[in-house]
């Protein structure tokens, strides 16, 4: 699937799952610094989960929808959707933000929704990518402090 004029989405395959755990952990260090104040603990319960095991697990769930952009060579991105239309995973590598990756990740999310015959998408949302999330027709709420100190808002969208 072509997303746009350099940046290609596909379905994950297992031997992703090394360059997607870096890029998502790249991603949250990095972009993510309105969440966590670069505070190691709040870094270390984002972290915690992202593992290369977990990330291969994820691609390799039946039921479960992982999907990578790529700019030419490079990864850039990575979306995931569960079965029921919770959107689980939307980062983007630092190199490649305000490119436009994010945009076609969800959309690509929001169609596998629709082809799945889901009414709607929900994720929770951390402060960094709330206002991306809201600019494509998602709504909070719940705001809730997670376990890690971090704040998270609950959002949905109608599909």
């Amino acid at each position: 699937m072509s997303a746009g004029p350099n940046i290609v989405i596909r379905p994950a395959q297992s031997d992703d799952a090394a360059a997607a755990t870096t890029l998502v952990r790249r991603s949250i260090a990095e972009l993510c610094q309105a969440d966590h104040h670069n505070m190691a603990p709040i870094i270390e319960g984002m972290l915690i989960n992202k593992t290369q095991d977990n990330i291969s697990a994820w691609i390799a769930t039946p039921g479960s929808y992982f999907f990578v952009a790529e700019v030419g060579p490079i990864l850039a991105g990575v979306g995931a959707l569960t079965g029921d239309g919770e959107i689980t995973l939307l980062y983007v590598a630092p190199d490649f933000r305000y490119q436009g990756v994010s945009k076609a990740l969800i959309v690509t999310l929001e169609n596998k929704a629709r082809e799945l015959g889901l009414p709607t998408c929900a994720l929770v949302s951390t402060d960094t990518a709330q206002r991306f999330f809201a600019a494509r027709g998602y709504a909070g709420y719940d705001k809730d402090e997670d376990d890690f100190g971090m704040d998270a808002t609950s959002m949905t969208k109608t599909l």
